[in-house]
């Protein structure tokens, strides 16, 4: 394996491991993981710039119906940040951007959420805080399909 690809699997892992533990992440892990794809990617013959704007504004738009329907819900403006998301969250979203084709982001977007739902109610007697680690669960499952990808040829999700 490549140095840039260990290096994106050794930040996924920190990902995971703040996250579960303080339920935050450090800015500077998502610009490391945005930087080491945008490079990896890069190499490769796509329009990465056209890439990052799709997934990034499908995640946006996914966001701010979220916070429209939880405000309506609530019948006042909710900010997404304060009460269900957190900034961690949308930076690791918008970091791993690079690495996936819209329809791919999309696929593991959802994914990513099953998968968090389904470790958050798996590990509830271990879990003390009522939050979920998002970030760290989806860096979790991006780590895993990482590795599927890099050692089965069928059905790739990522792009590398």
């Amino acid at each position: 394996m490549k140095t840039a690809p260990a290096i994106l699997l050794l930040c996924l892992v920190i990902v995971f491991i703040q996250d579960w533990k303080f339920r935050k992440i450090h800015v500077v892990l998502p610009l490391v993981i945005f930087a080491i794809s945008f490079f990896i990617i890069a190499i490769e013959k796509y329009d990465l710039l056209e890439i990052v704007l799709f997934n990034t504004g499908f995640f946006l738009t996914t966001l701010s119906i979220l916070t429209i329907y939880m405000s309506m819900k609530s019948k006042r403006f909710l900010n997404p940040f304060q009460h269900y998301f957190g900034l961690g969250d949308l930076l690791f979203y918008v970091a791993i951007t690079p690495l996936f084709l819209l329809k791919n982001y999309i696929l593991f977007f959802i994914l990513s959420l099953l998968f968090a739902i389904i470790l958050q109610f798996g590990l509830k007697k271990f879990i003390k805080e009522e939050t979920v680690p998002l970030a760290g669960f989806s860096a979790l499952f991006l780590f895993i399909v990482i590795l599927k990808d890099s050692f089965f040829v069928f059905q790739k999700i990522t792009l590398l």
